[in-house]
């Protein structure tokens, strides 16, 4: 008898070959209602003198809590899980590209959160992971109580902490060698509005105030708007951030914010920023901003620092040298620059001939 039920294992598969993903995993725990989707875009294929694949083979991605709707939730993981595969790719490393995105369909509590632990636990190593939007060091820790392969904890001997602070500081190399290359002026000169203050959008606005530019900033907490305001940025309403008359707009919260809805209202020179995915339509979306005469910078170049971090952890160094080699943020979007001027093409399309696998 024929299945005529949407959403069977034929549309799964047939939106991975789409997608060019491996694997999607639908996690579900009845004891604590964990609902999780992991997307795991790409494994590197380290093998033996046999052929065999090796234990060592691993994908790299964040462990978020967000949204309730589960639809939503396997488009995030799915371009998350992308990203990461470029930035493992601009980062010159054989680590495949994953994402997990737990359903925010409940309150997170111990049995909760330890769940998590245990989905990361039995892959053995092929998901590392770090914490993402939705969780905070608390929560971490439940989790990594149960999990063997969890980085970038504040609390565990030789952890480098949370990765907000090296996104941020690989972000400001990507502005430098925005202003030169696109914008034509100093840094100091230039106006920033940054949409989230939280841990990628409140070390970039510190770094940018010390070199001297002007910030305006938003975000939903109230503790982040007020700490933001102690430091110079002049705070606006959320629902105006996204709308200043600036040289560069920095999404640095949720993805999907610049679409046909705000693309129209945007007031600023460039889009770069620390979120990621902030295109809903990746392509067609840069086409529109270009109508507007706006320059979007590819998030997964820009933003790759949190990811460096990660690496440097697992080779045991320190925070000194994750944050000294932001520097490549900077030499990749100059790379970028180069090929979209030497092609006539736009940045996207530089960056994913340069970095997509």
């Amino acid at each position: 008898m024929k299945n005529t039920k949407s959403g069977t294992a034929k549309d799964v598969f047939e939106r991975m070959k789409k997608e060019g993903c491996r694997q999607i995993t639908f996690h579900y725990n009845p004891k604590t209602n964990l609902k999780l989707i992991w997307a795991l875009d790409s494994i590197p294929e380290k093998r033996d003198k046999s052929g065999k694949l090796t234990s060592e083979v691993s994908a790299s991605g964040g462990t978020r809590f967000a949204h309730v709707d589960a639809d939503v939730a396997l488009d995030d993981a799915l371009k998350l899980a992308r990203a990461m595969t470029r930035k493992a790719n601009i980062l010159g490393v054989k680590e495949g590209g994953s994402k997990a995105v737990a359903l925010a369909n409940q309150k997170k509590n111990k049995s909760f959160l330890q769940s998590i632990g245990d989905f990361i636990q039995i892959h053995k190593g092929l998901f590392k992971t770090a914490i993402d939007l939705g969780f905070v060091m608390k929560d971490a820790k439940q989790i990594s109580s149960r999990t063997d392969y969890i980085d970038s904890l504040s609390h565990v001997a030789k952890s480098l902490g949370s990765t907000g602070e090296n996104t941020a500081e690989g972000m400001i190399y990507g502005f430098q060698a925005i202003c030169k290359e696109i914008l034509n002026k100093p840094i100091s000169d230039c106006t920033v509005a940054i949409q989230g203050l939280g841990a990628v959008g409140f070390p970039l606005a510190k770094r940018l105030i010390k070199l001297g530019c002007e910030v305006i900033g938003a975000d939903v907490v109230k503790l982040n708007c007020e700490k933001a305001k102690k430091i110079g940025v002049r705070i606006v309403p959320t629902n105006k951030i996204l709308f200043q008359k600036v040289d560069i707009l920095s999404p640095c919260a949720l993805g999907a914010i610049i679409n046909n809805k705000t693309i129209p209202k945007l007031k600023c020179k460039i889009i770069a920023g620390g979120a990621n995915n902030p295109l809903e339509n990746e392509f067609d979306g840069e086409k529109s901003l270009l109508k507007r005469k706006i320059v979007y910078v590819p998030d997964f170049v820009l933003n790759c620092g949190g990811f460096l971090q990660a690496l440097v952890e697992k080779e045991g160094g320190t925070v000194k040298e994750a944050r000294k080699r932001c520097n490549i943020v900077g030499k990749r979007l100059k790379q970028v620059i180069l090929k979209s001027r030497k092609n006539n093409i736009t940045l996207l399309e530089a960056a994913t001939k340069l970095f997509d696998r």
